[in-house]
């Protein structure tokens, strides 16, 4: 299969880059608006961990990592926080001493259902510009292509 031809430059970014920056920042800043998300000290990320956590239970550290693309190191301190929360809870993996299992609570399906919610605003503010059949396709080829991947 030959890699498809490159897409036009804007800005020097790919439409794809500048697409996910503005949904990031648009639902880092819902995420800072929400005092339950505030007081909770964690950070943007925790919604990656809950939702693969949620998917793949009980699931190891490495691949959650793997999964959202995020260092080792830095998924020490995401687990900490929503582990602090009450919103996951790591074991020792019974077959490798080495490794953690992460599982979520109740608490943290809870804490998945209200960030979701906020994911859906964050959504529908930059695909506003889009109609709803646009939004439809738009999403349905994103998801081809990150399932493709995972």
């Amino acid at each position: 299969m030959s890699p498809a031809a490159p897409l036009a430059r804007t800005d020097n970014l790919t439409a794809m880059l500048r697409l996910v920056g503005l949904f990031r920042r648009t639902f880092a800043d819902l995420l800072a608006r929400e005092p339950w998300v505030v007081s909770s000290g964690v950070k943007p990320s925790t919604y990656g961990l809950l939702s693969v956590v949620d998917r793949r239970q009980p699931v190891s550290q490495r691949e959650v990592c793997d999964a959202l693309g995020t260092h080792a190191s830095d998924m020490v301190d995401i687990v900490d926080g929503a582990e602090r929360q009450g919103w996951v809870e790591r074991r020792r993996d019974p077959s490798d001493r080495r490794r953690y299992q992460l599982t979520i609570t109740p608490d943290g399906r809870h804490a998945l259902a209200r960030y979701d919610e906020l994911a859906a605003l964050a959504e529908a503010e930059v695909l506003a510009p889009l109609s709803e059949a646009e939004r439809r396709h738009l999403v349905a080829l994103v998801t081809k292509v990150v399932d493709r991947s995972t």
